[in-house]
């Protein structure tokens, strides 16, 4: 795995209000300059609802069954074990486990933050879907030794199973990661790497590692010189650039300003 130099995340400057706080997408944007915050969202705030998705599977074969219940359970009589793996392995008691299970795991995760970026700058579908319109802008972090904001990051995989978690597997720390870092291939062209969180909400990041602001194509001058005026009232100035459409072929020509 090559982690890349920077990472990007998309903001809109638009006015639309969030339902819950009423404060506008633009005032979360200024803070992320102003005041050095990030969001770190729970799953179920992702713009894809199958995200972090994963398939739990209590069936086995009665053999298999039984002796991971003699492992398990080392004092058990032969019949006990036996009347414990045949009563495992009906299928409304697969059912009801795998309800259970994966309701909890769920209820886990939702207390996760995730911060979300792309390795690419001037991807045509992430300006539009992330960017309003290209009338955003583009944030650019600065990755140190491997890590971002002091976090290890994990690498978004795309695949179209979901991760899966059999009656036998261990639930472990490299399945949690597994699992939250994996997304439908229809998102490949997202280039996605994500850091974890104990919480979800609003955390600061080091300033120094916000190393530069790409204006978008369609960015407005008012809010242009809005742009302006948040990074001329940091101490860390990041560098800015401005991205404009190549004049004899589709894409985005991404120069500093």
């Amino acid at each position: 795995m090559t982690i890349p130099m920077h990472l990007y995340k998309y903001r809109s400057l638009s006015t639309k209000k969030d339902k819950e706080d009423q404060k506008t997408i633009r005032e979360y944007t200024s803070r992320i300059l102003t005041h050095n915050e990030i969001y770190f969202a729970k799953p179920s705030e992702f713009n894809d609802p199958f995200d972090c998705g994963f398939h739990i599977s209590c069936e086995g074969d009665f053999q298999t069954h039984k002796n991971k219940l003699k492992e398990l359970n080392p004092t058990s009589s032969e019949k006990e074990i036996d009347d414990v793996a045949r009563k495992q392995l009906e299928p409304d008691f697969i059912k009801k486990t795998e309800q259970e299970l994966n309701d909890t795991i769920r209820l886990e995760t939702e207390k996760c933050g995730i911060f979300t970026m792309s390795a690419k700058r001037d991807n045509l579908l992430m300006w539009p879907h992330y960017a309003d319109y290209h009338q955003g802008i583009c944030l650019e972090f600065k990755t140190t030794d491997g890590k971002l904001f002091g976090c290890d990051l994990l690498e978004v995989h795309y695949q179209r199973p979901y991760p899966n978690l059999s009656l036998y597997d261990k639930l472990d720390l490299d399945w949690v990661r597994k699992y939250l870092s994996t997304k439908s291939e229809d998102w490949l062209y997202e280039e996605e790497w994500r850091i974890t969180y104990i919480k979800t909400g609003l955390q600061l990041y080091p300033p120094e590692e916000l190393s530069g602001v790409i204006l978008g194509a369609c960015i407005s001058n008012e809010d242009r010189e809005l742009v302006l005026k948040w990074i001329s009232e940091r101490n860390c100035k990041p560098k800015l650039y401005r991205a404009k459409p190549f004049k004899d072929r589709f894409g985005l020509d991404i120069k500093p300003l």
